[in-house]
């Protein structure tokens, strides 16, 4: 072996061996766990004891990114309204678009799962993501959203016809609190 291809094999050996830089934690309660395909991490794994929600709910992960509120409001913020056919009114969203929160968890262009508090799963791929302008809602008329509403998050996009069929609210998603990257 050359020393040349020695010293290249070496080099591949040391950088692909050298893990992930981990990202800023967040400071306050995280709203959201992104986990899976990531390539951004401020979080080991799944501790059992710790995330005994994250256990009940049979999620599992070696490295994550967590998201508190300040972290979702450090990105560029998009308001919009969610209108439903047999609503009694529209609700003012506001939050950042999901691509952007996937991007900052290293996570943009792939398959994703997210998960609601009651154990609803949604998956997209990337095509469907990028159709409309997700937003990733962590308030609803001004105030936050809160558990036993539509909270912690709320996944929706505006509708062209001004109100959504049954069809299209039954792809938005709320309650979100964890996404699993494919």
């Amino acid at each position: 072996m050359s020393m040349l291809r020695a010293l290249t094999l070496l080099l591949s050996l040391a950088f692909a061996a050298t893990p992930i830089v981990a990202a800023e934690a967040p400071k306050g309660m995280v709203l959201l766990t992104i986990a899976g395909e990531i390539g951004q991490s401020n979080r080991g794994p799944l501790d059992p004891h710790e995330d005994g929600f994250l256990k009940f709910q049979e999620r599992s992960f070696e490295k994550a990114f967590a998201i508190d509120r300040e972290m979702l409001e450090a990105l560029p913020q998009h308001e919009i309204t969610a209108d439903a056919e047999g609503w009694p009114r529209a609700h003012k969203l506001k939050g950042p678009l999901v691509s952007d929160v996937l991007k900052r968890a290293g996570a943009g262009g792939k398959p994703v799962v997210f998960y609601a508090l009651d154990g609803f799963a949604t998956r997209f791929e990337p095509q469907e993501l990028e159709d409309h302008e997700w937003v990733l809602a962590h308030s609803a008329d001004g105030h936050p959203l809160g558990i036993g509403g539509r909270g912690p998050l709320w996944m929706a996009y505006d509708v062209p016809t001004g109100k959504a069929s049954k069809d299209e609210e039954g792809h938005w998603a709320w309650a979100i609190f964890y996404a699993e990257v494919e």
